[in-house]
């Protein structure tokens, strides 16, 4: 993506013990495609990744002043066993965004529910959370 969006979470800010004293922590999340939509070669595209990643918190104010870091592609999650190399189920699609997800109901299975990211609404903390009050809607449904 040319200007993807970019989750940024710096816990030390809120939290001190989350980094040595004098330090703070940066986590910072940009969309990618999984290993079967993208074809792309991470042993190429992980450092050009790092550099865009740099260049973009330099840009925002962020110290480029870096003790230790970690960079995890898509190649990363699928030596760990995430199908796709993807930690969130599904690719960011316009045909696989919210009401297009899977439904977290499987008539084919009575009773069974599903929560979580690869199911509707989609990705992200909010949408997870409303998939899993769904999900328990559902359930409690089912049990009266």
């Amino acid at each position: 993506m040319r200007d993807p969006s970019r989750f940024v979470a710096a816990p030390s800010m809120h939290d001190p013990a989350a980094a040595p004293p004098g330090h703070q922590t940066l986590y910072v999340l940009e969309p990618v495609p999984n290993l079967q939509v993208g074809r792309l070669d991470w042993s190429v595209e992980g450092p050009r990744l790092r550099e865009r990643l740099h260049a973009f918190l330099g840009a925002a104010g962020y110290s480029q002043d870096i003790v230790t870091e970690e960079l995890v592609t898509p190649a990363d999650w699928a030596a760990q066993g995430l199908a796709a190399g993807t930690p969130f189920a599904l690719a960011h699609t316009f045909a696989q965004t919210g009401p297009f997800r899977p439904r977290n109901v499987d008539r084919r299975v009575p009773g069974l529910v599903f929560a979580g990211s690869g199911t509707t609404p989609g990705v992200g903390i909010p949408m997870v959370l409303i998939s899993g009050k769904l999900a328990a809607r559902r359930v409690a449904e089912l049990v009266r």
